[in-house]
Order: C-alpha cells, then structure tokens, then sequence
C-alpha cells in the first residue's frame, strides 16, 4: 500500500492512498466466496456455484463491494500506520480502480490538534465559599408563601403595590403621528389592549411603564414619555420620543400564605423550625455544588488559555451553527422578532463562534489531560451519570429509551461525563487563590 499525506493545515491533511493489486486480489476473493455461500444460481445448489459462475452473475456488485471494501480498509490501515489521530473523515474523493487492479483514492481529514500541556497540578481557583445565612432562608420562607398565595382582584380604585398584576391598555403617538404611522413595523410598541404587566419590575414592552404604575390605581389613566435607548433591541425604534395614553383596566395581587399545619403537612415538616432547618440544608447543599461548578469552570478555562492550536475548521462551523440555532430561538422566545434578529444575525454569528471556539478548545484539552493521567470512566460511573441527566430533566421511559439506542448521542454523553471525571480530579489538586473573580 503506498501513502503520501499532504498537510493542507495544522489541523487538515490530505491522504493520498493506493491499495495494490495483491491486497484487492484477496479482498475480491473473500466477497466472492461471501457471494457464493448465498447465491442462487441456475443449474447449481445453493452455495455451491464456482467462483466463475458467481463473478458471472454478480460482477457489478462484486465488483462495487471490492472498491468499497479496498477503501475502507486501505483508509484504516494509513491512519494506523501512520500514527495518524482522526478527529473526522471529511471525504473521500478521486476513487480510481487500475488496469492492474489496485484501487486508489483520496482521503481529507481533520486531525485531533496537537499541543503540549501546562502543569495540571496546584490550578488556580477562587478562594470563596458561598455562605447560607438567615436572609437566605427568609428568602425561600417567602418563596414558599408565595407559591401557595392567594390571588385577589383588586377593585376600581385601589392603589397598585410592586409585584402586583395589571392588565393596561395603552396607545402611543411620536409627534403628530400615531406611533403605528411613525414606525411601520412598530407592531405591539404603538397599541395594545389587556397587556399584562408586573408593577415595579425590570421589564416590559414598553420601557419604564411597570414602574410608573406604582401608586397608580385601577381605572386610572395618564400620559407618559418614553426615549427608546439608542441600543434598543428593536433598531427602528431607536432613539423614538413616544408617549404613551394608559389606562389601567383591571389588576390583581397575590396574598402570600401564612404558615400553618396545613402546609407544613403538605411539605412533610412539622413545625416551621423544621421546615428552616431542611430549607438551610438544601441552600447549603446547592451552595456547595454551585462552587464546585464554578472551580471546575475556572480549571477548564485556566487549562483552555493555557494552550494555543488550530480547531478543526468543520467541526468549529457545525457547533457555531447549533448554538447560534439556540441563540435565535431563545432571542424570539423572549419576543424579539425575526426581522430585528436577521439584522443582528451577524452579531449573534460571532458570539455563536466565540462560544463553539472556546467549548472545544477546552473538550480537545481535558481530553488529553484524561489522557495523560490515566483518568477512566467506569461503566457504573456512566450509568450513574446518565441516570442523573434524566431524571434531571424529568425523562420517562420512552425518552429514556430512545435516548440509550442514539449511539452517536450516547458516545456524546459518555465524552462529557469523563470531562467532568477529569475535572474533579483536576480539583482535587486545584489550589485555592485569592484575587480570582468568582463568577
């Protein structure tokens, strides 16, 4: 078998790869003999037909499966003994079979990068460690009260209070114009009826109504000015002076509950210092796994940084083209519209990029770092990790099934469950620092 491998890039080589005669000769005679333990053959018993008359009547798909075969096999050998570490066969081109029966071809590859490793022991991370206090617990106290509250509708009259509901119709004018004649594509900015807002809080369609709200009282009305910044999300409405007619037309708050027998039977405690007490150890238990993720973040970005190599071109454009399919779908989920996000496409490209560049810098280098140390992921680990992802996201046994029998998905799953093996070990030997960000 002859090889030239010709490097396109650090990351990029192109095989160019001839199986000789002798190899295909063998190669032919085994799927010959494959073909003549089926074949049905006039005149002979099943399996018994000479190797002639085999060739006769299957030829071109003999002949179909040797070129294949001699490819296939051809292909695997040269990166054997060449010490060559595929990342991805990208194609396979130029398949020629000789007069004298070799059979030749070219193979482009991407190839796993190759680069040294900094010092894995005594990593940097931060030196802080999240505390649970009593404000803490106060805090999930009223969250639960508010997760069994009470909704009253407030009468015509009553005054609004931060977080309550109001439903406001509103209609907007810039200038002379109605805003809907201002801004053609205004849509929902120019009027609505029966828009729900929170009193008081950060967002809304219309920026700063919610807080001019507070105070207000239901079946009120008024006039507000409002400036769009210059880098609203929306770019025709960028730096419109508007203002707004509103009219609270109804409203609504929730009444936290008090505690009590019934629900402390309802969350299995039976006092309400046993329900602090549980409520602290899972804030506890939540701050110290958050840490934990934040220090293997910080090792996965030290050891990230740390090195400099060429990413595989391919795989760097598929993964950027499935986050920034994330990007645009969480961007219109929040109701920015297709048109805005056409025009910020580029933006959102980079950031996609950024992200897809930086993740598989890091993939490629704790995968050499579990290498390097000898770092396994035992089937009970997997096992345990993959029972983890389901039942974190609540999956039955259908999904649970279908997920199991995707190998390409399994293998995923199995690659970043040692990842996250490599990093607590890593972890282990992280020295804590102080002057590091915890982010």
């Amino acid at each position: 078998m002859k090889v030239d491998i010709q490097s396109v890039s650090p990351s990029r080589s192109v095989l160019a790869i001839t199986s000789e005669p002798d190899d295909v000769a063998k190669i032919r005679a085994a799927i010959v003999k494959e073909y003549a333990a089926q074949a049905s053959i006039p005149g002979f018993r099943k399996g018994k037909a000479p190797a002639a008359a085999v060739e006769r009547a299957y030829g071109k798909r003999i002949a179909e499966a040797v070129e294949d075969r001699a490819v296939r096999t051809a292909y695997e050998k040269a990166v054997d003994d060449n010490g060559l570490k595929v990342f991805e066969l990208l194609s396979v081109e130029n398949r020629q079979v000789g007069a004298d029966g070799s059979v030749s071809f070219s193979a482009t590859v991407d190839l796993v990068p190759s680069f040294e490793l900094p010092a894995t022991d005594a990593i940097p991370v931060d030196d802080k460690k999240t505390e649970v206090g009593d404000a803490d617990v106060d805090r999930e106290v009223e969250s639960l009260r508010r997760a069994f509250a009470a909704n009253k509708e407030l009468a015509a009259g009553d005054a609004l209070e931060d977080g309550d509901m109001a439903r406001v119709d509103y209609a907007a004018t810039a200038g002379d114009k109605p805003l809907a004649e201002a801004v053609a594509d205004a849509g929902s900015f120019a009027e609505r009826k029966g828009a729900w807002c929170t009193v008081g809080s950060e967002h809304f369609l219309v920026p700063g109504l919610q807080k001019e709200l507070l105070g207000k009282t239901v079946g009120a009305n008024g006039l507000f000015e409002v400036e769009f910044p210059a880098d609203f999300y929306k770019e025709s409405l960028r730096g419109v002076k508007a203002v707004y007619a509103w009219t609270v037309a109804g409203a609504s708050r929730s009444i936290p509950a008090e505690l009590g027998e019934e629900i402390f039977k309802k969350l299995g405690v039976k006092d309400e210092a046993e329900l602090r007490d549980r409520i602290r150890q899972g804030l506890t238990a939540n701050a110290e796994t958050a840490d934990r993720a934040r220090h293997m973040q910080q090792v996965a970005d030290y050891l990230s940084k740390a090195v400099s190599f060429e990413l595989p071109a391919r795989a760097v454009e598929e993964r950027t083209e499935h986050l920034l399919e994330h990007l645009l779908e969480a961007n219109m989920n929040r109701g920015v519209s297709k048109e805005d996000l056409s025009k910020e496409r580029e933006k959102l490209t980079a950031v996609a990029r950024a992200r897809a560049e930086s993740d598989m810098r890091t993939d490629f280098v704790l995968d050499a770092v579990g290498e390097k140390l000898g770092i396994q992921l035992t089937n009970e680990q997997f096992a345990a990790y993959m029972n983890n992802f389901a039942a974190n996201r609540r999956m039955n046994r259908e999904q649970v099934k279908e997920l199991t029998s995707d190998r390409a998905a399994m293998r995923n799953h199995f690659l970043h469950a040692r990842r996250e093996k490599v990093l607590s070990e890593l972890l282990k030997t992280a020295k804590p620092t102080a002057g590091i960000d915890a982010q």
